[in-house]
């Protein structure tokens, strides 16, 4: 990157930061904690301990401050930590804190007697009529021979009630009682269960929806008038008008009956709409497109139908588009969702500017809640200009045609920003390009990514991608813009954007029909309220030939990152270097952009 470049950047990300610096001036000027000791803890070990305390050892990055009132809560919390786990008779025996007046700081020293802990001797289930003893305890997750546990005890009163609320007896009551023998340090546990009235459903009131349809809010419910009433299907039906987005907010309540039956339930569904219009403008700033703008305008509830329409406008330093979008999420009456969307672009890539119009068709739907299987129809006609390789594909205008099937499976917890989770997309796409002749062609992409919190202020994160395309008449069938390519603010980070795997003689990407790249690791830690820091480490390649994958082909590219989480978005700062550069390589790069690299 240029010096220019690399001033400009640094100043967009300092512009963004603005306003945070002051915060740091604003730390507490108490004692840090240096350490804390514990004695007698046998049962757990120190660090697990830690995790019941706020007063915790100061890290590099964490520091820990004292204040003698939460330390106080911290003593009591160890002690309730014990005694949920069956140690019934732990406690602090004592506690100290060692002043350090000249360094400010703090030793703290704990001492434990953990006593003996207490087991289940029996677990007994009284007052049931409905279900026999044999089917409750296979409920209940608490068994003879366990450690008295109150989270175990909390789960199987829970399961024993959900079991009964998911077939109608909503009122019904399980209480548990704890007989302890403080001599023998064994306990019997009975489970009291007072089962009620089986309920079924009478009638279904809509209340609070003013332009929506009650057809389309009826369609997503799973629970009709006459069924016993399921509580896990009115649970299920809440989340599904949500995932709809017509609704700012949806509750789902069994009442008493308008007739006055004893036995049955009406059930009152109360909601609050969402503006179904909406226009945005954003504004941004990135290393590879420069400043860039969006204005957006959308109906996200088109005649009160829940279809919807949009047209996003994008203009940048390198590429301007303009695209429409349709939207019909019950296809002919099915929970079968269409997607129809029309685009023109202007692209300048590194090797080639693109001109291209088209369109797709993607019909899908959601299964097994976490899962979607999606089969897409896309038809575009391309121009390329201004070729600068000297590897000229054979044509330079090209209309393609595609069929691809692509099947998703995602449990992260936010789309955006993922601390926990998984996101996996096979697809795989048949299609020709038309141009002088005919030429078919073949793609297949894996994405896996993985997210795991290491603690409250630290995630793991990482992401695969592999690629295979092959084409009738090899590499030179294939147009550059259908080509794989690698490098940039996403992914191997320390490279140039575009420029990992087969270049020519003036550093322009050719491409190729191979991709594999991979995040191998990402930490990111957020040292101080919006404020992060990311350790992260890239490799991967592209090949134009698959027959000739070496192992020296990887590139590898380790760096940091800077993060601050502000209203607007996650602006994200990347340092990657590139250590085992070549000819015309920079030996770094660094990449300003908006939102997580995955």
């Amino acid at each position: 990157m240029k010096s220019f470049e690399i001033k400009v950047t640094i100043f967009m990300f300092l512009i963004l930061c603005a306003g945070v610096s002051t915060v740091f001036a604003e730390a507490p000027s108490k004692m840090k904690i240096e350490s804390v000791h514990f004695e007698g803890n046998n049962a757990f070990q120190a660090k697990r301990l830690y995790k019941v305390m706020v007063s915790r050892p100061s890290s590099f990055l964490n520091p820990s401050r004292y204040y003698p009132e939460v330390f106080q809560d911290d003593l009591k919390n160890i002690e309730l930590f014990y005694r949920q786990r069956g140690y019934l008779e732990a406690h602090i025996v004592n506690s100290t804190v060692q002043e350090d007046t000249i360094e400010h700081r703090v030793h703290l020293f704990i001492q434990i007697s953990e006593g003996e802990r207490t087991y289940v001797e029996g677990v007994g289930i009284f007052g049931n009529q409905v279900y026999s003893d044999t089917l409750l305890h296979e409920h209940i997750t608490i068994q003879k021979g366990d450690a008295l546990e109150q989270k175990k005890i909390e789960k199987s009163t829970i399961h024993l009630l959900t079991l009964y609320a998911n077939n109608g007896y909503l009122n019904a009551q399980v209480e548990p009682s704890i007989r302890v023998s403080t001599e023998t340090h064994r306990a019997v546990i009975d489970f009291n269960i007072l089962e009620g009235v089986q309920f079924r459903i009478a009638q279904i009131a809509l209340t609070g929806s003013q332009k929506t349809r009650q057809k389309v809010i009826r369609r997503e419910l799973r629970f009709r008038s006459g069924e016993i009433v399921d509580y896990s299907r009115l649970l299920e039906s809440q989340r599904r008008l949500y995932l709809t987005g017509l609704f700012q907010s949806v509750f789902v309540h069994p009442k008493t009956a308008v007739g006055g039956d004893s036995t049955k339930k009406d059930i009152l569904i109360e909601l609050h709409e969402n503006m179904s219009g909406e226009f945005n403008v954003a504004l941004g700033f990135g290393s590879v497109e420069k400043a860039r703008g969006k204005v957006e305008v959308f109906n996200h509830n088109l005649w009160g139908t829940a279809r919807q329409i949009g047209l996003v406008t994008k203009l940048s330093f390198i590429g301007r588009s303009v695209e429409a979008s349709f939207t019909e999420p019950w296809t002919f009456g099915t929970r079968w969702r269409t997607d129809v969307n029309t685009a023109t672009e202007y692209k300048e890539e590194p090797g080639y500017n693109l001109n291209q119009v088209g369109g797709r068709i993607m019909i899908g739907r959601q299964f097994l809640k976490r899962s979607n299987l999606t089969l897409t129809y896309r038809r575009e006609r391309v121009n390329l200009s201004d070729i600068q390789v000297r590897t000229i594909p054979g044509e330079r205008k090209t209309n393609t045609n595609g069929l691809k099937l692509s099947l998703i499976y995602d449990t992260r917890d936010n789309l955006f920003n993922s601390t926990s989770g998984a996101y996996f997309e096979w697809s795989n796409e048949v299609g020709q390009f038309f141009s002088s002749t005919t030429k078919g062609f073949f793609r297949s992409n894996i994405q896996f990514k993985f997210f795991r919190s290491l603690s409250r202020s630290t995630v793991l994160g990482s992401s695969l991608e592999l690629g295979w395309m092959n084409a009738r008449s090899g590499i030179r069938s294939i147009p550059l813009h259908e080509r794989f390519y690698a490098g940039g603010p996403n992914v191997l980070r320390g490279f140039e954007y575009q420029k990992i795997g087969p270049i020519d003689g003036n550093r322009n990407p050719l491409g190729g029909r191979l991709k594999f790249t991979w995040n191998c690791f990402e930490f990111r830690r957020t040292i101080y309220r919006m404020i992060g820091l990311t350790l992260f480490t890239d490799m991967g390649s592209v090949w134009d030939n698959p027959e000739r994958i070496r192992m020296n082909d990887f590139r590898i590219s380790p760096g940091i990152g800077f993060r601050v989480n502000t209203p607007i978005g996650l602006a994200r700062l990347d340092f990657g270097i590139n250590i085992d550069r070549n000819k015309g390589e920079p030996g770094s790069k660094l990449y300003f952009s908006m939102g997580q690299a995955f």
